[in-house]
């Protein structure tokens, strides 16, 4: 268990302003913020990636190799930020084909969720009773090498039909049960506002409709594309609400910032989704950083997910033991706001479920025995009395609290326990004075420090 000591803070993960790389040094700053120019001029094949890092004899020929196999796709922008850091980092990873990608495993699926057993309109998947995921289009601005979808992203980049948009509309229609829209991909944001707008009007026909959920990486990958006119189009079909895919401290630049920033003040609510990788962020400081940063960007970290079992993605699973510390560490070290709702997103259709450290240690008649992020362990009485077995010799630990023979086992050293003897002990009323009916005298909580 990492939480009874937090780790070490590592150095700084602020980092110093960007140096954009020699290939788009003469490009105006006008056309750089363009995310359609960004578009057109992702990185996309070996050869584009030599004009940004440097790559020996062996690494080019190995990724020739999986790009066989694999589509890549790096928007300038993202690769400005990879390149502060070189190959090998946690965006390269990210961002970067990779042998590890050819490697097959038995438990890994081409359809990792089973997503086409509850798809019963093409692009349509209906898995939970009042919500439906819309897969607008397998285009998105970089293709992210974990990706659950890898099975189609970045096949065609083409957009769902307007026929098929009359398609899910239908269905919508007769189900009546549907009230939340979620919509996806691929990135949706990569349509046109024409495109969404009509996409969005055609949702908002159905009265059933209540809300609508964009999920998307492109305010992460290329935040140019919140633009106004996009802010203008999505704030005519509230209640909307965004979640924002992101992984890394590294990736919460002040472009990002702004583009948040701008949704906001669309009345667009923004949630953050993160996938645990491992050698990326499978590090309590790396997800404290991520956290705490996301919420001054008024972001609401919503979903740390387990990395689905998709084929070509082993080297970046952790263990579940693993995500289940790394949350705790999180629920002891920083603010409740800060700490998503760990999931493993389970094969065979299962969808989320929900994954927490172990916080009740036992039951007892009338009560149960709870632990806390630190390892203390404290008796809980519900109804403020609870049956009192005969007591057997010797008994100690849980047992001990659960009979009621201790109230509270401490570990040694606690952190605050330390700073409380450093501090001093603050006056406070006795327990047995008001047994006695005599007048408390508590302390004035603002009144003036003694000198």
């Amino acid at each position: 268990m990492i939480t009874e000591q937090p780790p070490a803070e590592p150095p700084s993960l602020e980092r110093p302003p960007l140096e954009r790389p020699a290939l788009w040094s003469s490009v105006p700053e006008e056309k750089w913020r363009d995310w359609r120019w960004q578009m057109a001029h992702r990185l996309t094949t070996v050869d584009d990636l030599r004009q940004v890092f440097p790559l020996n004899e062996s690494e080019t020929e190995e990724l020739g190799r999986c790009l066989e196999r694999f589509r890549m796709a790096i928007p300038p922008y993202f690769a400005e930020l990879i390149a502060q850091d070189g190959p090998g980092g946690p965006l390269w990873k990210q961002a970067v084909v990779s042998s590890a990608e050819l490697e097959e495993r038995p438990a890994l699926r081409v359809d990792p969720l089973n997503e086409e057993d509850d798809t019963p309109v093409h692009g349509l998947v209906h898995r939970y009773p009042d919500r439906v995921l819309l897969l607008l289009t397998d285009r998105c601005a970089m293709y992210c090498r974990h990706c659950t979808r890898r099975r189609f992203a970045g096949g065609r980049e083409r957009d769902t039909s307007s026929a098929q948009i009359d398609r899910f509309v239908a269905y919508l229609q007769r189900h009546s049960e549907v009230r939340d829209v979620i919509i996806s991909g691929g990135d949706p944001l990569t349509q046109t506002d024409a495109k969404l707008n009509d996409v969005l009007t055609r949702l908002r026909e159905v009265p059933t409709v209540e809300i609508i959920r964009i999920g998307s990486r492109l305010p992460i990958t290329l935040p140019f594309r919140v633009t106004d006119e996009l802010c203008r189009t999505l704030e005519r079909h509230h209640p909307l609400y965004i979640n924002i895919h992101v992984n890394h401290p590294d990736e919460l630049t002040p472009e990002v910032q702004e583009a948040c920033d701008r949704l906001h003040r669309a009345g667009i609510p923004l949630g953050s989704q993160t996938v645990l990788l491992k050698g990326i962020n499978d590090d309590p400081n790396v997800l404290k950083k991520l956290f705490q940063k996301l919420l001054t960007f008024r972001v609401r970290p919503y979903y740390l997910y387990h990395c689905d079992p998709a084929q070509g993605t082993g080297h970046f699973r952790t263990s579940i033991a693993r995500g289940m510390e790394l949350i705790e560490y999180l629920m002891g070290h920083t603010s409740g706001l800060a700490v998503p709702t760990y999931v493993v997103d389970a094969p065979h259709g299962a969808g989320k479920i929900p994954i927490m450290p172990n916080y009740v240690l036992t039951n007892f008649p009338g009560g149960a025995v709870l632990r806390n992020f630190e390892g203390m362990m404290v008796r809980y009485v519900e109804n403020g009395e609870a049956v009192q077995d005969q007591i057997p010799e010797g008994v100690s630990g849980v047992a001990a609290l659960a009979l009621g023979v201790q109230e509270c086992l401490v570990p040694v050293g606690l952190p605050r326990e330390l700073r409380r003897l450093r501090e001093g002990p603050r006056p406070r009323p006795r327990p047995q004075e008001a047994q006695r009916g005599r007048k408390l005298e508590i302390p004035d909580l603002f009144c003036a420090e003694e000198e």
